[in-house]
């Protein structure tokens, strides 16, 4: 989606485009497969030994699983870690307040007499996009902040990978760039992200339960600068596993408390103002939330702005996982 404040040219399209689909793109890690064989086929072989040993095994993990589900299922969705650290985590209910543009800069001294443009360095946002692999997760790119809600239960021995993100892009054209015969240049983009991704795998026994049970998740934060003809000036990226159940004992259970801010700046650069004016070359900012999931056995993911059970906190519109940015502004420096 494209907005009217930028008018954008049709090269401007064909970058953000580019940066769209690259954002987007399969990123299966190389060797997950054979890997995932290997994993299996032990398992197996594990199972065939304990039926061996224990003939009535089957009947056991059957008796067990009717005790203990009912329990585990009232609490499914929470988790087994403190839901509030009053040291590390914000709680959800209370505002969260955006930080302003703050000039990380030393002022120019003595100041340069030359006539600049209005709106001199504002990057405006010029269109937004989001993306999911998955038909229960779902994305909304026509409201601020940007969101993403859903759940996925699942119930196989394949291994289900899965991706959603969003991502905001913001241009300086020509016409606002600064008056300058400096060619360092910075931006200083402030990221926000406020939900909880939420994870969950059954009952798991080393004997009685030994099939394989995963809720795994990593988040990526990206902010990249390019220039409209496709030149990346600077890039700065944030990833962490923010779930990582395996086989849990005797359930995993995890809420990754996501209320935080992420300044992937100053992003500096080398320009010349000048030149891009005379080419009619714009500077592009874009910055993107994405998060890759891995299920396997009996597993469940949510993504919600309010922790709690399953029953307590639906995934909806307005129960999302948020994301906004304040793009700052494209400014000199010494």
């Amino acid at each position: 989606m494209y907005f009217d404040r930028a008018q954008l040219t049709s090269g401007e399209k064909e970058t953000i485009a580019s940066l769209d689909a690259s954002f987007a793109a399969d990123r299966t890690p190389e060797g997950l497969e054979a890997v995932t064989e290997i994993r299996r086929s032990i398992a197996k072989e594990t199972r065939e030994a304990l039926r061996s040993a224990i003939p009535d095994l089957e009947e056991r993990g059957r008796a067990q699983r009717e005790r203990i589900m009912p329990e585990l299922d009232r609490l499914k969705g929470t988790s087994l870690q403190p839901l509030y650290d009053p040291v590390m985590r914000q709680d959800p209910s209370e505002p969260m307040v955006l930080r302003g543009l703050v000039d990380h800069f030393p002022p120019d001294a003595p100041p340069i007499q030359l006539i600049q443009p209005p709106h001199m360095g504002e990057l405006w946002r010029a269109s937004v996009s989001g993306f999911s692999s998955e038909p229960s997760v779902f994305y909304d790119v026509d409201q601020d902040p940007l969101r993403i809600w859903g759940h996925i239960g699942y119930d196989s021995d394949e291994l289900l990978g899965g991706s959603v993100g969003v991502s905001m892009t913001f241009t300086l054209p020509p016409e606002r760039m600064e008056n300058t015969k400096r060619t360092f240049f910075a931006v200083d983009p402030d990221l926000r992200v406020q939900g909880y991704l939420s994870g969950y795998t059954g009952l798991y026994h080393p004997i009685f339960h030994a099939d394989d049970k995963w809720c795994t998740c990593w988040e990526l934060i990206d902010a990249i600068v390019t220039l409209s003809s496709g030149e990346e000036l600077a890039r700065n990226s944030m990833v962490y596993l923010r779930l990582g159940l395996a086989n849990d004992y005797p359930a995993g259970m995890e809420n990754a408390n996501r209320n935080f801010g992420w300044f992937p700046g100053p992003l500096r650069f080398t320009a010349n103002m000048s030149d891009l004016r005379q080419r009619g070359v714009s500077i592009i900012l874009r910055t993107a939330l994405r998060y890759d999931f891995q299920l396997e056995g009996e597993s469940d993911i949510w993504f919600r702005s309010r922790g709690g059970t399953a029953s307590e906190s639906v995934p909806a519109f307005d129960n999302a996982l948020n994301f906004r940015c304040t793009p700052g502004a494209v400014k000199s420096i010494p």
